[in-house]
């Protein structure tokens, strides 16, 4: 089928029974292994990634103890909306985007009692490839299925501020300043709007959905 043809990498991982996949108890656990090893969850060791991964475990505390959840996200996810789906989110561990959305969707599937899986972009199954952004694996992509596998929907890599954010460090001509100091300053409107744009957008496309596939894969 030619639907099937669309996500061929993603049909296969399913129906191969999602080798690779961690539980979100799972990668809890391996955040905190690669921190006391002052390592990360990529293929190679570099030191800056094992860097960035011993901030966003500070940062996922710091974003779970400062996210408050709004009346109407409470809504969609006691309505029955998401009943039978299954999530995914491809990450890793280094990324600074993926800190600021994995915590809040592992709420939102905690409440609505939705199984969530964690797959790593860069090790086993490419996944990412059938969740392309522009051409690129940008991370993190969260891909939210029916419980046969169809694909209904998909968040990512980031909220539409903090896109245009990146989209204009990218175009600013040189010199410009270095991609560190930009990076804060997104951590920085992260850390400010505490959730609430990231909400927005899931909570309008899990409305959205009303249970209809996108395609069969």
């Amino acid at each position: 089928m030619i639907q099937e043809r669309l996500r061929p990498i993603w049909a296969a991982w399913w129906a191969d029974g999602r080798p690779g996949a961690m539980t979100t108890e799972a990668f809890g656990q391996a955040m905190f292994d690669w921190v006391e090893q002052r390592a990360h969850s990529g293929p190679e060791l570099k030191e800056k990634y094992a860097e960035y991964t011993r901030l966003n475990a500070a940062r996922a505390r710091r974003v779970i103890k400062t996210y408050r959840m709004s009346g109407e996200m409470e809504t969609v996810l006691d309505s029955g909306k998401t009943e039978g789906q299954h999530w995914v989110v491809i990450t890793e561990s280094w990324c600074g985007d993926a800190v600021q959305s994995l915590p809040l969707i592992q709420m939102w599937a905690h409440r609505a009692g939705v199984s969530l899986e964690i797959m790593l972009r860069d090790t086993g199954v490419p996944l990412i490839d059938d969740f392309l952004t522009r051409g690129g694996r940008s991370i993190p992509m969260w891909i939210v299925a029916e419980g046969s596998g169809a694909v209904l929907g998909q968040w990512g890599p980031r909220p539409e501020t903090a896109r245009k954010m990146v989209l204009a460090h990218r175009e600013a001509p040189e010199p410009k300043p270095p991609y560190a100091e930009f990076a804060a300053q997104v951590q920085l409107w992260y850390a400010r709007d505490r959730g609430r744009e990231i909400e927005q957008e899931a909570r309008d496309m899990l409305a959205g959905l009303a249970g209809e596939a996108t395609h069969s894969f």
